[in-house]
């Protein structure tokens, strides 16, 4: 399977070298917790879903550069969604706690 996926991948983009690097950077990217555009059966390889995104012409490749700066911004931004939930709980479990002392959150 994984050489027919490939195969078909290399007749859209037939650079080799650029196309292991593209599967590689996008499988990082699947690793890392990115969607599959693809759907498809949940035990394949992240390698083999990257080809198969790529054969299909739903991921056009860039250069390394390209899928590196993506991968970071889109961590960037996880990152930030995590920390802005993070406070968000802890806002609410501080208004939970003021809101249960008998002395409506003042200190002693």
């Amino acid at each position: 399977m994984t050489h027919d996926t490939f195969e078909k991948a290399l007749e859209k983009y037939p650079n080799r070298f650029q196309l292991t690097m593209m599967a590689v950077s996008r499988a990082k990217e699947l690793n890392s917790g990115e969607e599959q555009i693809i759907k498809g059966e949940d035990e394949k390889k992240p390698v083999v879903v990257a080809l198969e995104e790529i054969a299909s012409g739903v991921i056009i490749p860039g250069t390394v550069e390209e899928m590196k700066a993506l991968r970071v911004a889109r961590r960037l931004v996880r990152e930030k969604a995590l920390l802005a939930k993070a406070e968000e709980e802890q806002v609410e479990d501080e208004m939970t706690l003021s809101t249960a002392s008998p002395d409506g959150g003042a200190d002693s």
